[in-house]
């Protein structure tokens, strides 16, 4: 009988234990209040918030310790008692996002707790948050009220369940209020039983799908919808280098124009296959897995497999590079150590799946923190890192380098020992902040664990943030090549092209290519690879919808707005206008032709202030004469003057004058100089834009501290910086090098049309947008911003191209004003009200919600591929 009792009493023990350490039975006193609030329309995936208020009596023993520090284990104590399981001694979420702790205030007679938590449905799978807990299946959702059994007994006055607009498909029991989408369960009385909540709900055909694509077999359509938009910009990038072989920019061709389209078509297509492997390696391996095919690799050693793809791709890059002997020396104790733990991993105190398991191999663990196993495999990454630094700096100088050689050969792209340093040293930061990170997550989801109480938690941690390490070389290949450098690479690779042909046609021109009035214009296949130039460099990549990404759609758009762009520009554009002997006026003046053009502009900016003047009657001039002066300015010399009249001059089309026409060439006399100037501009203007946008996607809200719960996320800050400040430089060398070609009389004019190409994509995705009620994000702000830095650029342009009249005047602005004939009153009221909408867009855009952070790993990159949850 003894031994009855003793056995039926075991399965209590802990339940009775965490009842003494909460006591619960002061607890019955406590009013409790809960809500959930589901957010479908606006958002990129369902969006759940939770709230739990707990006011418990001044009289229960740990009130006290709900106002100690988080760090202290009484306060832990007593928040998992109010909020969580108690007899649960290593509470973990990671599916819960929390903003800031709970708050805590204290009345005359209550203690309040105040907890709000929210989570995103991207997944199948169950996901607990605060005292709620979604199931989410393929087609309906299943949400469930969680009772800590701490206050399973108190009085839960009020439930509210906000179903989003989407009326239940079950419920557990008759609310006592509400809608149909808004269910409140309340007790006016305590005592009794709480009330069971459990809703079943359909949420939108979209966000179901949104979360269904993240699961097997799913994920693999992702990786293959974005390799036909890579597929896509390596076809273009093969017909431009064909079609730059098939017209040179000098007879013969140089060896700077040969060594730059090797070049790019051989970084055309080794960013292509890093691309492939970027893609496949975690979703392919996951899916093997999952089908059980090669475990061996596919599951008991990815880790390896993900370590090995990275050295490779990195060093495929340093053999395309050939970073000189020194990084060599370097690179190859680097590789030879990665290839050791990978191969050998138990020579560094580290598991041989790299993977461990505290639960069932508790010594193993043990012994990995005992001999340093986290150190040797943050050294491995190090190692991986400044691999593929070393290779990405020595193939981008390798690049640039191609297009001013001046002697034949293969241009290396050599790096200089402080180049190795500074790369040893972001090698050595990045798995650091790679740790850091983690340690700063692990905080975050077990921020209600027992740590000095319980003599496991040390393993339990150990293991737990070294298995979120483990993913750090499939994640830099995803974050460094996935997000920058795919397009970096190809960018330069086009540049280098441009520059290369633009020295050849300056150094050897070719007849009917360069050095006459034809050269005035950019060859058509100089145009092909500005396009492609903008699109891979400048132009944003778009297209994902209810978790499927299709990119190809906004590419498509882009490409073809931009060719009727030019073939716009090709009728309309100041330079292609027809005189009325039959000629276009690029084809009857040139360079050569510039200091009387620039005189000519002068003298009738001068004329028309005269005619003004006059008009007011503060002038005594004679009209008929100043306007004979006016129209021997809008006169050219025929092209083809008739037998017998060599002096025969023509009219100017309507609508252009000297001074559009004088614009029309631009501040310097050829492409690539115009080029540059609009990079110069771009880069200076756009400083600001790239504080403001970086503000209002990385820091504002969440976004700062989000930061630091992210591997790469400080990185990631600085780096989308740089980018940014990249992609606007692109759009000022895109405007200057198309100056010529471009529709408009004056610099904004000319930008406008390059904005309106920019935003195409950007409307197709807002497009779908509406289609599928996902938000818009930032993309307002980045539209109107881009806008404002072409405009300035074009404005720069234009005063530029007047440089040399920059001493007669106080300031540009008078500058400005002499060479677009505006009134002081007009670009005062025009400049006003482009304060007031550029503000209105702003604010509009601002004040709204903070950015959805995610902290959670996708499911595909858990072991083996499963998506049933995290």
């Amino acid at each position: 009988m003894v031994a009855t009792v003793l056995l039926c009493t075991v399965p209590d023990a802990p339940a009775r234990a965490a009842d003494d350490e909460c006591r619960t039975q002061q607890l019955r006193a406590a009013r409790v209040t809960a809500s959930v609030h589901l957010k479908h329309g606006g958002e990129d995936f369902s969006k759940a918030t939770g709230r739990l208020t707990v006011k418990v009596p001044k009289s229960w023993p740990r009130a006290s310790d709900l106002l100690l520090n988080g760090d202290t284990e009484a306060y832990r104590t007593a928040m998992r008692c109010l909020l969580r399981f108690p007899d649960d001694p290593f509470p973990y979420r990671d599916t819960e996002g929390r903003t800031e702790p709970p708050e805590v205030a204290v009345g005359k007679r209550w203690v309040t707790v105040d907890q709000r938590v929210t989570t995103w449905v991207v997944s199948l799978q169950t996901r607990h948050f605060g005292p709620w807990s979604l199931t989410v299946g393929e087609r309906l959702w299943d949400l469930e009220l969680m009772r800590p059994p701490a206050l399973d007994r108190s009085w839960w006055q009020e439930v509210t369940v906000d179903l989003g607009g989407r009326p239940a498909r079950s419920m557990s029991s008759l609310p006592a209020t509400g809608t149909a989408t808004e269910l409140t369960w309340t007790r006016e009385k305590a005592g009794g039983k709480p009330p069971d909540v459990r809703v079943t709900l359909q949420p939108p055909a979209a966000k179901a799908w949104a979360a269904r694509w993240s699961g097997h077999p799913w994920y693999v359509v992702d990786p293959l919808a974005w390799l036909l938009f890579d597929a896509a910009l390596l076809g273009l990038l093969l017909y431009t280098a064909r079609a730059l072989r098939r017209a040179p920019a000098a007879v013969p061709r140089t060896g700077a124009e040969t060594r730059t389209g090797r070049n790019l078509l051989v970084v055309g297509w080794l960013a292509f296959a890093i691309t492939v492997v970027h893609y496949f390696d975690d979703p392919l391996l996951a899916h093997f897995a999952n089908q059980g095919t090669a475990l061996f690799w596919t599951d008991q050693h990815r880790v390896h497999v993900h370590a090995g793809l990275v050295l490779l791709t990195g060093l495929a890059l340093c053999a395309f590079g050939r970073p000189g002997r020194a990084a060599a020396a370097l690179v190859v104790p680097a590789a030879g150590y990665v290839v050791a733990v990978v191969s050998r991993p138990e020579w560094f105190a580290l598991p041989a799946g790299l993977w461990l398991d505290w639960e069932n191999d508790p010594g193993e663990v043990q012994w990995f923190r005992e001999n340093g196993g986290m150190v040797a495999f943050a050294a491995a990454c190090a190692c991986l890192v400044f691999v593929w630094l070393v290779g990405a700096a020595s193939s981008l100088l390798r690049v640039w380098r191609a297009a001013g050689a001046p002697v034949p050969g293969r241009p290396r792209g050599r790096l200089s020992p402080y180049a190795l340093v500074a790369a040893a040293v972001v090698a050595s930061a990045a798995p650091a902040a790679g740790v850091w990170a983690a340690q700063n997550l692990w905080e975050d989801q077990s921020w209600l664990s027992r740590r000095n109480a319980d003599a496991m938690y040390g393993l339990w941690h150990m293991a737990t943030l070294f298995n979120e390490t483990r993913y750090f070389p499939s994640d830099w290949l995803d974050w460094f090549h996935g997000t920058y450098f795919w397009w970096w690479a190809p960018s330069l690779a086009l540049l280098a092209v441009l520059r290369a042909r633009a020295r050849a046609a300056a150094l050897a021109p070719a007849p009917g290519t360069a050095g006459g009035p034809e050269a005035a214009l950019p060859p058509p296949a100089e145009l092909l690879a500005l396009k492609v130039f903008f699109v891979v460099c400048v132009a944003p990549v778009v297209g994902w919808y209810a978790g499927v990404p299709l990119p190809v759609l906004p590419l498509l758009a882009l490409w073809l707005t931009l060719t009727g762009l030019l073939a716009f520009g090709g009728r309309r554009a100041v330079l292609h206008r027809r005189l009325p002997s039959g000629h276009r006026l690029h084809e009857v003046t040139g360079e050569s032709d510039r200091r009387y053009l620039l005189k000519a502009a002068r003298r009738h900016r001068e004329l028309h202030a005269l005619l003004r003047r006059l008009e007011q009657g503060q002038q005594e001039e004679d009209r008929s004469q100043l306007e004979n002066e006016l129209d021997r300015l809008h006169r050219l010399p025929h092209p083809a003057p008739p037998p017998g009249l060599p002096h025969t001059w023509i009219r100017l089309p309507p609508s252009v004058g000297p001074v559009e026409l004088v614009l029309a060439w631009g501040p310097r006399s050829t492409t690539w100089g115009n080029a540059c100037r609009g990079a110069y501009f771009a880069a200076l203007i756009s400083v600001p834009a790239v504080a403001i946008l970086t503000w209002a996607d990385r820091v504002r809200g969440i976004g700062w501290d989000d930061t630091f719960l992210q591997r790469f996320g400080f990185a990631d800050t600085l780096a989308s910086a740089v980018s940014l400040e990249l992609l606007w430089v692109g759009a000022g060398f895109t405007l200057g090098a198309l100056w010529r070609v471009l529709p408009g009389r004056r610099g904004p004019a000319r930008a406008s049309g390059l904005a309106l190409a920019y935003a195409v994509p950007v409307l197709v995705q807002w497009a779908g947008n509406e289609v599928v009620d996902q938000p818009f994000g930032t993309w307002p702000l980045e539209l109107s911003l881009t806008l404002l830095v072409l405009t300035l650029t074009g404005v720069a342009m234009d005063i530029d191209t007047f440089r040399g009249e920059r001493r007669y005047w106080p300031s540009r602005a008078g500058l400005l004003l002499s060479v677009y004939q505006w009134r002081t009153a007009s670009v005062q009221v025009a400049f006003l009200v482009a304060q007031l909408v550029a503000l209105v867009t702003i604010w509009q855009q601002l004040k709204g919600s903070d950015p959805m952070i995610l902290i959670e790993r996708p499911p595909v990159d858990a072991p083996g591929g499963d998506s049933s949850g995290n």
